[in-house]
């Protein structure tokens, strides 16, 4: 039966194209160029999808998310309202909605002075975080550990009139048309928070969907997973560290943290929130990304037959998926497979294809039809200025397996042969040994 339903993708990404292509059993998914929010590009996207019959668009990155509403809201799909959407741009603001957070402080280097910012910090928690609101990918993010590291970094904002402008211009974008009434008086360019070690807790990626009428619909969690250096070693699906009462408290966190999004006007979208659970057993939130993460739709497809970007679609359009989530297939006990995305990074510099045996690699890729995402391309090169403590990002794998050792021996496998130089420091976690 030929496909009646038609959907656009915003800028989708080259290892996407396998999922989007697979889509078309059910629906045509169509390509969609966006590159400014400018009200005419808008327009003339918005008339071009029309024109093909597409129902909806879906955006899977934080850069495509705001144009993800505002095609939408073109062809009268219900789309988060902009202040929701605003809250969830802004690091600060975000955690303004959590019931019971650990310290924040707002830090704004251009209204306030070193001393002013400085007496904001208690004793005891430093060292901590410095954080850029609205930037993302890890950019803008710094770990304080003494005043002269702070007031580097503060110096270094200040005299940095294009980040500043950025900002400014990103914020009126999303609040163009916005009653001023309703705008927060605090919404900084910098956030100070609690230092949290990652070796002391586990990281965890929740996503889930609010529909048109305000219901919260729990979707998929994924357990991230760090060496002991804060290095990032992969993201494993289903969760392996998480008891069923447990469960029952992200729930509960989920419902209370999205219910004052809901108030705010966040409707008829996926949700992206990444959170701590700390040594202690308090949840604690990391962040919310206003979309589903394009990076996880493999997870659900390997380990539940879920297809994140078909239920993203779907639900823009106005429809509510049917399927059971993976989140219930889970609790339920009915998952396939493991599904591990194995983070590949560089700690050192030059040319890619003189890190990595790219031999391997495409073995790997043809051979072994493993997917890989090549986030950094073979000539590229690393640069002293690009290495941060967690390294360069330069491929992400999907491997799966019945059983977590499974993963686990395939993962350690992989990492000790698809270096050059051999990573003798690396310092798995005690639950990742064979």
């Amino acid at each position: 039966m030929a496909a009646t339903e038609h959907y656009g993708i915003i800028n989708p990404q080259p290892y996407m194209e396998s999922a989007l292509d697979a889509l078309g059993d059910d629906l045509t998914v169509h390509r969609i160029e966006a590159r400014t929010w400018q009200p005419a590009e808008i327009a003339a996207i918005a008339d071009d999808c029309r024109e093909r019959g597409i129902r909806a668009v879906g955006g899977f990155a934080q850069k495509d998310a705001f144009h993800h509403i505002l095609i939408n809201e073109h062809l009268g799909n219900p789309v988060p309202s902009r202040i929701a959407f605003f809250y969830c741009m802004n690091k600060y603001l975000m955690r303004t909605l959590e019931h019971n957070p650990f310290f924040f402080a707002p830090v704004d280097p251009i209204a306030d002075s070193d001393d002013e910012i400085l007496a904001r910090i208690p004793d005891d928690e430093w060292p901590f975080m410095l954080k850029n609101t609205s930037l993302s990918l890890g950019r803008g993010i710094f770990k304080i550990t003494d005043a002269d590291k702070l007031r580097h970094v503060l110096a270094a904002y200040r005299e940095d009139w294009e980040l500043q402008n950025l900002i400014a211009s990103q914020a009126a974008s999303y609040l163009d048309g916005v009653d001023p009434e309703s705008i927060p008086d605090v919404a900084p360019p910098f956030v100070a928070e609690h230092y949290v070690d990652i070796n002391e807790c586990i990281e965890y990626c929740y996503e889930g969907y609010i529909t048109a009428d305000g219901r919260i619909v729990h979707y998929a969690l994924t357990e991230e997973i760090y060496f002991s250096d804060h290095q990032a070693l992969g993201y494993i699906t289903p969760p392996v560290s998480i008891t069923r009462e447990m469960a029952d408290r992200i729930e509960a966190w989920v419902e209370g943290y999205m219910a004052r999004l809901v108030e705010l006007g966040y409707r008829n979208q996926f949700f992206n929130l990444e959170f701590w659970i700390m040594p202690d057993g308090d949840i604690n939130l990391t962040e919310i990304n206003p979309r589903a993460a394009h990076s996880y739709h493999y997870n659900y497809l390997y380990s539940f037959g879920n297809r994140l970007y078909a239920d993203n679609l779907r639900l823009a359009a106005g429809d509510v998926p049917g399927e059971d989530t993976p989140w219930q297939k889970w609790r339920a006990g009915e998952h396939s497979r493991y599904t591990l995305i194995v983070l590949i990074t560089g700690q050192e510099t030059g040319r890619v294809h003189e890190i990595l045996d790219y031999d391997f690699v495409q073995r790997l890729e043809e051979a072994e039809g493993i997917l890989i995402r090549h986030t950094k391309e073979p000539d590229e090169e690393i640069r002293e200025g690009d290495l941060t403590a967690a390294g360069v990002m330069l491929l992400q794998l999907w491997i799966t397996g019945e059983t977590l050792p499974e993963v686990i021996r395939r993962e350690r496998e992989i990492r000790s042969r698809i270096y050059r130089n051999p990573q003798e420091d690396v310092d798995y976690p005690p639950y990742w040994q064979l």
